[in-house]
């Protein structure tokens, strides 16, 4: 059965030239011209060629792509692959120069998540895998999170960040976000209309409908942009699929996928003196982290986690000390760049406490800024330091950084909550969970309630 299932794939995706062939004497184009199937994209008699939709091909091919997320045929489903085939084929050709860049990120996740991996072509629809993508209704980021809900899911978003923009974390953040949906209504159309337009307007369409249980049911009853939007994720499929059979090649030019690691870095520290200190290009460094909203990094916390090219981790690890202490005067801007960063000054904030380290025999200045997440020119600042000079026992005075009352966050409980899906949901253990909130006893808990979650 298996092969007689791939079989009737293969003549689905071969099958279009075979019956192309015998209607040679119908078609619009020159007889003369071979048909796809000995398409030389290089060759430019063939590169405008735009071959017609099929609807009886379609279906079929539809029925070889499902995977877990059924791939229903419906009148709007053929009317936006119509849209992304023909009528603006140069916007699918920047799907797929985007797509090396991220499909990596959201396959790796999926994975893990053990979600369908067909769930990252649902970033193109929402974001045109654009990571700053923002919406008329302030949706942000390569999975569109308004801000409450991405809060909910552990990303922050203040003055200087909005994790919304980070692939890796925006993309974690999404895949507890469908899991959840997922797991509240067991289907995946349903899972998908949820995540459009909110769990409380599918289950509103559910009642309306008399209690039915498939989207192509309640179809009637959704938000006229939900309607649409489960036909546009399944015409998605198709055209990232057989885009190859429409007369769409792979472009030759593409963004690739920039393999990164993270590194620890003091905050107020400047994208630009780490881009000079790192030797990569400044873009480099603001593409690997659009969350941040200026560039540098945020003046709060003892260290912020900054994604650099991962060929540069050990050249950081062994030159940390010299790149944090490029002087501000000594930073080299290319030219017209613009940096709208403030000035890196190392005064205490409000936030911070003194505290008194004796230096121990062996101990560098670089050592003792690492154990307590602040930089070597900042040691030296509050020391009066002139050189990276010290000997055993001398007092150092260090400024640490103290939790501010805004960095707790707190979640309310929602129908169908389990302490296991919310310390899921915000990256957390049953245990970490219990020491955040001592007042629970056993795995009760209530529509309502209040959980400290951070």
């Amino acid at each position: 059965m298996k092969r007689l299932h791939i079989l009737c794939c293969l003549l689905v995706i071969i099958g279009p030239y075979v019956w192309a062939q015998g209607q040679e004497q119908k078609a619009s184009y020159p007889t003369d011209i071979p048909l796809p199937q000995a398409v030389d994209t290089a060759d430019a008699r063939f590169r405008d060629y735009v071959p017609q939709l099929h609807e009886a091909l379609i279906k079929e091919r539809l029925a070889c792509a499902q995977q877990t997320i059924p791939l229903t045929y419906h009148p709007v489903v053929l009317r936006f692959i119509k849209k992304y085939l023909i009528d603006d084929r140069q916007q699918t050709i920047r799907f797929l120069q985007r797509a090396p860049r991220y499909f990596p990120i959201f396959e790796e996740a999926l994975r893990r998540h053990k979600l369908p991996e067909e769930l990252k072509y649902l970033a193109i629809i929402e974001s045109a895998l654009l990571p700053k993508a923002r919406s008329w209704a302030s949706a942000v980021g390569l999975w569109q999170f308004m801000s409450f809900t991405g809060r909910e899911y552990g990303l922050r978003i203040d003055r200087y960040i909005d994790e919304r923009m980070d692939p890796y974390k925006s993309t974690e953040a999404a895949c507890l976000f469908l899991k959840d949906l997922y797991n509240m209504f067991e289907d995946w159309h349903l899972a998908l209309a949820a995540y459009n337009c909110g769990a409380g307007n599918v289950r509103r369409a559910i009642r309306r409908s008399g209690d039915k249980t498939s989207f192509w049911e309640i179809y009637p009853y959704l938000p006229s942009e939900t309607r649409a939007y489960v036909p546009f994720y399944i015409a998605m499929v198709y055209v990232m699929r057989y885009h190859e059979a429409h007369n769409i090649p792979y472009p030759q030019e593409v963004e690739p996928f920039l393999k990164s690691d993270t590194i620890h870095v003091p905050p107020k520290v400047s994208l630009q003196q780490l881009a000079q200190g790192l030797e990569v290009p400044l873009d480099t460094l603001k593409a690997l982290n659009p969350q941040l909203k200026y560039y540098a990094t945020p003046p709060y916390g003892s260290q912020f986690v900054l994604r650099i090219p991962a060929h540069k981790k050990e050249w950081y690890a062994l030159h940390q000390e010299e790149i944090l202490d490029i002087k501000e005067e000594d930073i080299v801007l290319s030219s017209n760049t613009q940096v709208p960063v403030q000035k890196v000054a190392y005064t205490p904030g409000a936030h911070q406490k003194a505290i008194y380290h004796r230096v121990q025999k062996g101990e560098s200045l670089n050592i003792i800024a690492q154990k307590y997440g602040v930089s070597t020119a900042a040691l030296k600042q509050w020391n009066h330091l002139r050189s990276n000079n010290i000997y055993p026992n001398q007092r150092l005075i260090v400024w640490v950084y103290q939790p501010q009352a805004s960095d707790t966050s707190y979640y309310i409980v929602r129908p169908g909550d389990t302490l296991w899906s919310i310390a899921q949901r915000h990256n957390l253990s049953i245990e970490q969970l219990r020491e955040l909130n001592p007042s629970l006893k056993g795995n009760n808990i209530v529509k309502g309630q209040r959980l400290r979650i951070r």
